[in-house]
């Protein structure tokens, strides 16, 4: 059971829904959101195999989720093309934000490795944005008593989702709100 659920969650997710009884609810807690999507893939898919799609989704999945766990982050959910990341939660790091900064950087760097190959196989390459935001949320259960799923949720939460759709406007590929500045200096 403990294998099968590292598989659909994080193994961080995992571990801290068999540590204690689960149960609808949660907590206030300080953490980082990250929020990585591909710009233009739908246009990007109009015309293309489900199948092929669901292939490229899942090599640049991989890499992102590699990217984001390799700085201790979880991902909370996958939603579509975009991928909702948590850093401070389940599992709390003072650190948090300048892991989420260090976890951003390296889904680009990823990215960038996934392109160098796509362009080997005269595929057009993938561009991302990536938003940060850090704030105090409710992190725990919610659904109901008969599916639950672990998140966070919060005015933080639609800030960081904000933060990472105003990247094409600025032509960034990762933009951090203040409060992600302040939260990890010298980044």
């Amino acid at each position: 059971v403990r294998a099968l659920l590292g598989r659909v969650v994080s193994p961080a997710i995992a571990e801290e829904l068999l540590r204690r009884p689960i149960q609808l609810g949660g907590e206030e807690r300080e953490v980082t959101v990250l929020f990585v999507d591909i710009r233009g893939f739908t246009a990007r898919c109009e015309g293309t195999s489900p199948a092929e799609v669901l292939a490229l989704l899942n090599r640049y999945l991989t890499r992102v989720t590699e990217a984001i766990e390799a700085e201790g982050g979880v991902v909370d959910k996958y939603i579509g093309d975009a991928v909702m990341a948590l850093y401070g939660a389940p599992l709390a790091n003072p650190d948090h934000a300048a892991r989420a900064v260090r976890g951003a950087l390296g889904i680009l760097s990823a990215v960038a490795l996934l392109n160098t190959e796509l362009a080997a196989e005269s595929e057009a390459p993938l561009a991302v944005g990536v938003g940060i935001n850090t704030a105090a949320v409710v992190a725990g259960n919610m659904g109901s008593a008969s599916r639950m799923n672990y998140t966070v949720i919060g005015d933080g939460v639609n800030i960081a989702s904000r933060v990472e759709g105003l990247c094409p406007f600025y032509g960034a590929g990762i933009l951090v709100s203040d409060a992600t500045r302040v939260a990890s200096p010298g980044m």
